[in-house]
C-alpha cells in the first residue's frame, strides 16, 4: 500500500489528531512511531475515525490498530468507502 493509497479523509483525521504534517502520514506509521500516537492519542484517533465515517470499531479490535494502514484496512472491512 503506498501512501497515494491512503484516502485524503483519513490522512486528515491523522495529521490533525497528531499534529503532524499531511505528508508524514504514511501506511507504515503507527502506535510509538511518533511522540503524538501514544495510547492517548490512539484513543483520540480511533474516536476521530469512528465520527467522521459513522462506523463503531469493534473494542476487542482497538488495541491491534496500530498502524494507518491497518486502520484503514479495518474500515475497508466495515464497508467503509473513500
Amino acid at each position: 500500500m503506498s501512501s497515494q493509497a491512503i484516502p485524503d479523509s483519513l490522512r486528515n483525521i491523522l495529521a490533525d489528531v497528531f499534529d503532524v504534517p499531511y505528508g508524514e502520514i504514511t501506511p507504515e506509521l503507527g502506535v510509538g512511531s511518533i511522540a503524538s500516537w501514544d495510547s492517548f492519542g490512539h484513543l483520540q484517533a480511533i474516536l476521530a475515525i469512528e465520527a467522521e465515517y459513522g462506523i463503531q470499531f469493534d473494542p476487542t479490535k482497538v488495541p491491534n490498530l496500530t498502524t494507518v494502514a491497518l486502520l484503514q484496512l479495518e474500515l475497508e472491512s466495515q464497508g467503509v468507502t473513500f
